[in-house]
This record gives structure tokens, C-alpha cells and sequence, in this order.
């Protein structure tokens, strides 16, 4: 992942978006970025979050907040659980 210095500054407010959270790893590489910039960070925002793996956690045990549209619970190869 990448970030231009020319593009994200110190006065800049980030909501960062991303299609599915799991481990987290993604997120945090871009927060990392946003930090190395001094930018604020707003949030998290995910379509689909897998609850079950750490990623939320992880982020939240760091501040950040983290809104997902849809949470899944549980999942097998045939199988999905949504929260209710």
C-alpha cells in the first residue's frame, strides 16, 4: 500500500473504506500511512465484517472506530450467519 504526501496532510479527516475486514491487516497498514502523515483518522468503515476473526478488536484495542454494514458470525463452506 501506498500514500502520496502530496495528497494527504496533517489538516486532512479520514474515514477509511474497505470491502470485507477479517484480520485487520489491510486497515492497519493504512492507518499506519494516515499516522505517518499526521492525518486524523475518522473511522473504519467496512461493507462486511467477519466478527468472528480479530480484526475488529484489534483496530478498537488501538481507538478506532469501526462500522460495518453487514456482520457475519459464523461461516462454513456452506454456511453463513449473519448478526442479527
Amino acid at each position: 500500500m501506498t500514500l502520496s504526501k502530496k495528497y494527504i496532510s496533517s489538516e486532512d479527516h479520514v474515514l477509511i473504506v474497505d470491502d470485507f475486514l477479517a484480520n485487520g491487516e489491510a486497515a492497519t497498514a493504512a492507518l499506519r500511512l494516515l499516522r505517518m502523515s499526521h492525518a486524523t483518522i475518522a473511522g473504519l468503515a467496512v461493507l462486511i465484517e467477519k466478527s468472528f476473526q480479530p480484526g475488529h478488536e484489534k483496530l478498537a484495542s488501538q481507538g478506532i472506530e469501526v462500522y460495518a454494514l453487514a456482520q457475519i458470525t459464523e461461516m462454513s463452506e456452506n454456511y453463513i450467519k449473519f448478526k442479527d
